[in-house]
């Protein structure tokens, strides 16, 4: 049995920060990893309101970087004037920071911040890449400070606590606990085809099923497809979602092993690939018009879909005369026991990177934000998104909400996240083009899996003598 790592504590060089980082920017799993999706025709990103100088006056001005573009980035600017007049001793400088091609996974600006030792008070990282950069050394250990502040584990849903603590210590607060995914069903196409508006499919046998019936064809082309299992939110996420719809499992922590080719992750690719084959190929959608803004569910061409929480407001507030049924994501027995079974949760972290500082005053803003009763409503009212910390107000207001009850539910019975551990990154960018390849017809699901975990366990192996074991 491979022997676990322990975190380091040194510092990492300027050299090697460079090497590893760079390593990372391969990725592939763009910012919708994290729940926020870019669809196809979005324009350009405004950096009109994306950074802050801090208020005047302050006994301490902390800088946080924001890999946020558009109104989510404004958000995070005003959740930080929130802040400020929470308290009076601490300013908040806001840095746009994006992230580029690879989402969460490549993060230039911090990078070499870090690398040049002059990094940011607080940062954000994608939760499942806490073990690695724990382990290279470029985080603050937070446990004392978590402890302090009353906190435990059982304060946080359990997708979400999965990701903050590593080998024991605490070293990230996840602030958004994005709920991947509840499961949406136009009414009207149902009722087109003769499907009953009111009863969704519960198995992926039903889905099948519903979807013979959805399917429309302009010539070879897909005009209308029951669903499409695919691309939800890419081909990682993808498997991801669908694997635990089947029963699978991604990996093994005892053994520190990498399984995407496990017995039901193989079943849910095979039943994928024979999906796009059954609608006459993944190559014929063609479901969507042109410079299309938001998520293709909106155009009525697609009978089924998982969404993200923006996806799901917005077209409900673009698209008022849809009418859209909403539950919890089919399942596959025997692997599977129940609906809901694929559902996770994503979202975003904020650590304190090791060489930082201000730390106590960095820990304020990340305490106030992710785990204060009027700092999470402030978060929920500026930014947008679920919180992980199960205690706030917010919860209670998506439970009475009729347009966030069916993220309150995923949020609250999911288990689910993003394995994290120390190359997590590339174990999804080799998802990413593995399960693409499969979908393509260019291997088979088991070759494709089988080539992900060689690959990936490689990887590891290689991490770990590069780092160091204990």
């Amino acid at each position: 049995m491979a022997l676990p790592i322990s975190p380091r504590t040194s510092t990492i060089s300027r050299r090697r920060a460079l090497q590893t980082f760079g390593g990372l920017g391969l990725g592939a799993m763009g910012l919708l990893a994290g729940g926020c999706t870019i669809t196809k025709g979005t324009p350009p990103i405004s950096t009109v309101g994306l950074d802050k100088k801090p208020a005047p006056g302050r006994k301490v001005n902390i800088e946080v970087y924001s890999v946020w573009g558009s109104t989510v980035g404004q958000g995070l600017v005003k959740l930080a004037e929130r802040f400020e007049e929470s308290q009076k001793d601490i300013g908040v400088r806001v840095v746009f920071a994006p992230a580029g091609i690879g989402g969460g996974s490549v993060q230039q600006k911090l990078f070499v911040a870090i690398a040049g030792r002059n990094p940011p008070d607080v940062a954000q990282l994608v939760p499942s890449q806490t073990p690695q950069w724990a382990d290279l050394g470029i985080m603050t250990d937070l446990t004392d400070r978590f402890k302090a502040a009353g906190l435990s584990e059982n304060d946080f849903f359990p997708g979400a606590w999965e990701s903050m603590s590593y080998n024991g210590s605490v070293w990230q607060v996840q602030w958004d606990a994005d709920p991947n995914f509840p499961f949406f069903w136009n009414k009207g196409v149902f009722e087109e085809v003769g499907l009953d508006p009111e009863k969704p499919p519960t198995t992926i046998d039903e889905v099948d099923e519903y979807s013979k019936k959805i399917l429309k064809k302009n010539g070879p082309n897909i005009a209308r497809i029951g669903m499409i299992p695919w691309d939800t939110y890419g081909a990682s996420n993808s498997m991801f979602t669908w694997g635990w719809a089947f029963g699978g499992s991604f990996y093994d922590k005892e053994k520190l092993e990498v399984t995407p080719d496990h017995e039901y992750n193989v079943k849910a690719l095979e039943w994928i690939v024979r999906y796009a084959k059954a609608q006459g190929g993944a190559d014929r959608l063609a479901v969507t018009p042109p410079g299309l803004q938001l998520h293709p569910f909106s155009t009525g061409n697609i009978g089924m879909a998982p969404l993200v929480a923006p996806n799901y407001r917005d077209i409900r507030t673009n698209v008022k005369d849809m009418q859209i049924g909403s539950g919890l994501l089919p399942h596959q027995p025997p692997g599977a026991e129940k609906e809901g079974a694929g559902a996770w949760i994503g979202g975003w972290g904020m650590f304190i990177p090791s060489q930082a500082e201000r730390k106590d005053e960095a820990w304020e803003f990340i305490k106030w934000v992710s785990t204060a009763d009027d700092g999470t409503k402030a978060q929920w009212d500026t930014v947008g998104f679920p919180p992980a910390y199960n205690k706030s107000p917010v919860v209670e207001t998506m439970r009475n909400d009729e347009m966030w009850k069916p993220y309150y539910d995923v949020l609250t019975t999911a288990t689910n996240t993003r394995p994290p551990f120390t190359v997590s990154d590339f174990f999804f960018q080799r998802l990413d083009q593995e399960v693409t390849k499969a979908i393509f017809g260019l291997k088979t699901p088991l070759q494709a899996l089988r080539k992900v975990k060689e690959d990936s366990q490689g990887e590891l192996e290689r991490f770990r003598k590069e780092v160091g074991s204990i």
